[in-house]
């Protein structure tokens, strides 16, 4: 009786460690990932992986990019944010990644080339989409527990940004 009741407090501590463990994001998990677009903007992304589509725009040596982490969902770890710099009164994002628990570094949105994500007040996130004439928008609030942008019946006012320039061409 004794070895059933030590096994199954066994089984049930496992479970529970388990399953705070799923919920465990790495502190700096954007490190690879920032390296590879620091390294895509200084070779003029002769890196450019297959599984990881690189736009125009983000290759585009005229414009200048950067990049802001953020906790968008307040669980205390950065997503990582790609935009745009310029002198416009918001920043525009083309590329939001997030430690997602079951891949790893996942890069959940991608914009550009006519459309953008804007990180708005209360971290919502605006996304503007074209239909031919028609302007299409949406607001989403990041969830990490579902490893996804819910879209919610909120708004909110578009922020600008500092953000941290990658240096095109040095390599």
């Amino acid at each position: 009786m004794k070895k059933i009741t030590g096994i199954i407090m066994i089984l049930i501590c496992s479970g529970f460690l388990s399953s705070c463990r799923s919920y465990y994001i790495p502190p700096n998990w954007y490190d690879e990932t920032l390296a590879y677009y620091e390294e895509g903007f200084a070779s003029g992304w002769k890196n450019e992986k297959k599984d990881m589509f690189i736009s125009d725009e983000l290759k585009d040596e005229n414009i200048e990019f950067g990049y802001l982490l953020k906790d968008l969902d307040g669980d205390g770890a950065d997503e990582l944010l790609i935009g745009i710099i310029d002198d416009k009164d918001v920043t525009r994002f083309t590329d939001i990644l997030i430690w997602h628990r079951d891949i790893g570094a996942f890069r959940i949105m991608s914009a550009g080339e006519g459309y953008y994500l804007y990180l708005c007040d209360s971290d919502l996130i605006r996304e503007d989409s074209w239909y031919g004439s028609e302007t299409k928008t949406q607001y989403m609030r990041y969830d990490s527990k579902d490893n996804s942008f819910l879209i919610v019946n909120e708004e909110g006012k578009p922020q600008k940004f500092e953000l941290t320039a990658f240096k095109r061409g040095t390599r």
